[in-house]
């Protein structure tokens, strides 16, 4: 790939562990989290302006509005789903509404990523305990949805960390990750029921000689993925019906962990990244390191832009 250009955004605040890059087509502004900085952003590129909520609870890992209802987010806080009331610009939720919890056979998980369907239905996935890089508690994850009747149905467990999600235009097929598989994984879909099947891989990593751990992901107009590199200094673009890598976007810093595409043409692709596992020495010299970046002149538009949480609150 050539003629793309990479800025890290100046007027978006930085963070320790971003993630969640959510386009809020309503009000034309990217949400995103700092996941151990226990924040959600809010960057409205038109004016520069950028909000920060923090939430004392804990890990907040993704972050989607409520359909309707303008100041209401489906946040998450540790193993939890919540509502949060925020006004978009005080440092502090006006309140919070714990909806659900999972995972109550490990406390020590946390939900690591997640996105909405088209149908506004919340899709989330946990991951065991980290605390060093590569020192992760296997195979404890499990990804669930969250239905708008207010189920909530597991749909795979042995997770090592469950991270990002996209579906097809015509909502046939769910694209999904679990880092540690070093794939993407393509099932077949069922938008009224939510229901899985037929799971496959879509995308090797290691078979295609792609190095670093898959982290987020999304899809774009033409229904091929870009998949941020955690560990990797990349978003890697990639064609999942043939399962072949067409294209590389390469980052001035190590741990990319997410994208999406945003803008009012849907052709500005948006990606978060992390200080998180960074030596001393890699900070003095990425000096971007936990930045909002802004690619321009990728080639390509978004399928759609975020979908709104249609669910009970």
């Amino acid at each position: 790939m050539s003629g793309y250009k990479i800025e890290a955004i100046a007027g978006a605040q930085r963070t320790y562990l971003g993630e969640g890059p959510h386009w809020n087509a309503q009000k034309n502004e990217l949400l995103y989290v700092d996941i151990f900085g226990k924040a959600v952003h809010r960057y409205v590129p038109s004016t520069g302006e950028n909000a920060k909520v923090t939430v004392d609870a804990g890990p907040v890992s993704l972050v989607v509005p409520v359909e309707g209802q303008p100041n209401k987010y489906l946040i998450t806080v540790e193993r939890d789903v919540q509502v949060m009331e925020w006004d978009g610009v005080s440092a502090k939720p006006t309140s919070l509404k714990r909806l659900y919890t999972v995972d109550d056979h490990c406390k020590t998980n946390r939900i690591n990523d997640g996105k909405c369907d088209a149908s506004g239905r919340l899709w989330a996935g946990t991951m065991g305990y980290e605390p060093a890089p590569g020192q992760l508690d296997p195979k404890k994850g499990t990804l669930y949805s969250f239905g708008l009747d207010g189920s909530v149905v597991k749909h795979a467990d042995q997770i090592d960390i469950a991270n990002g999600l996209a579906w097809t235009s015509d909502n046939s097929i769910f694209y999904y990750i679990d880092s540690f598989s070093y794939r993407v994984d393509a099932f077949d879909f069922d938008i009224t029921s939510g229901v899985l099947s037929n799971r496959r891989t879509a995308f090797d990593f290691k078979a295609n000689g792609v190095d670093g751990i898959p982290d987020g992901m999304t899809i774009d107009a033409n229904g091929n993925l870009w998949v941020a590199v955690f560990a990797g200094k990349k978003v890697v673009h990639i064609d999942p019906k043939v399962g072949k890598k067409i294209g590389q976007l390469d980052f001035p810093t190590t741990n990319i962990t997410s994208v999406t595409f945003g803008g009012p043409n849907l052709d500005i692709l948006y990606a978060t990244c992390a200080e998180h596992f960074l030596s001393k020495e890699d900070l003095a010299s990425q000096t971007t390191a936990g930045s909002v970046f802004q690619v321009l002149n990728v080639g390509a538009r978004g399928l759609a832009p975020g979908f709104n949480y249609k669910g009970p609150v």
